[in-house]
């Protein structure tokens, strides 16, 4: 039932009660003014190029899934953000869910020859962690000791699949990522998803994760003939005016690299 609003005001037109739905349950009030004079603060994902798509970078705070099949650069990327964060002071936490994290660490220095500092960094800034048992509570006690104890500002999830299969329903899963989500909000961190796709190409089908992320970016490897090239897209942003080209990225020794102005046919 819909409150009077000609009785029991507070001189702004209101009741000073909450808004009651048709089941009888009380809704959640909503902050018009504090939402309104919210401004978005975003931070750099270190990678040339993909935060001038970003109007600058992705939005503080929120969570971003990393959507790709096998051989994209999903775990290539995430460490990119998280040694963007080093540079910058920040301290970031890789939790792995199936790769060990001596040979996520060893994989990226290889990759990244040219990082000389990075090595530096795992040894305090960029945490990468394995949690001992596989429930969502584990998962969140390794990220909440990582902010409370070692101020953890970037965070990265290998993989939400890995976390989906936690759960024996859909229904159980959705509910309980949602929760997480906004756990993670309160814990003032800016997330990357890894989401594994069937395959490298595009071929998208929609997941949960397409719905309740932030942002989505999507990876690809793309066959061109007798190779491959490798693309990104920013899929969707919320609160960014981002770019919605398919554009050109390649992997070197120097780190990721992302050209919004060529093309990908």
């Amino acid at each position: 039932m819909m409150a009077d609003k000609t009785s029991g005001g507070n001189g702004d037109g209101s009741t000073g009660e909450k808004a009651q739905g048709t089941n009888g349950g009380l809704a959640e009030s909503v902050d018009v003014k504090a939402a309104l004079s919210q401004k978005i603060t975003r931070i750099s994902t270190g990678i040339p190029g993909l935060d001038e798509m970003l109007e600058g970078g992705i939005p503080k705070n929120r969570h971003v899934a990393v959507f790709g099949g096998p051989g994209t650069g999903k775990t290539t990327f995430s460490i990119q953000y998280l040694y963007a964060g080093a540079k910058a002071g920040e301290t970031g936490l890789y939790l792995s869910l199936e790769e060990p994290p001596e040979q996520i660490i060893t994989n990226a220095v290889n990759v990244f020859s040219d990082l000389k500092d990075l090595p530096e960094f795992f040894e305090g800034k960029i945490l990468v962690k394995k949690p001992e048992a596989y429930n969502l509570d584990n998962v969140i006690e390794v990220i909440e000791n990582a902010v409370v104890n070692q101020n953890a500002t970037r965070v990265v999830v290998d993989s939400s699949t890995v976390v989906e299969a936690m759960f024996s329903n859909d229904y159980d899963y959705r509910k309980s990522i949602v929760e997480f989500l906004n756990l993670l909000k309160t814990l003032d961190t800016t997330v990357y998803f890894l989401v594994e796709a069937s395959n490298a190409e595009i071929d998208i089908r929609y997941k949960l994760e397409h719905y309740i992320m932030d942002g989505i970016i999507n990876l690809y490897n793309l066959q061109r003939g007798n190779s491959r090239v490798r693309a990104l897209e920013i899929y969707k942003m919320r609160a960014t005016n981002h770019s919605q080209k398919l554009v050109a990225m390649k992997i070197t020794p120097q780190g990721i690299k992302v050209y919004p102005s060529e093309g990908v046919l």
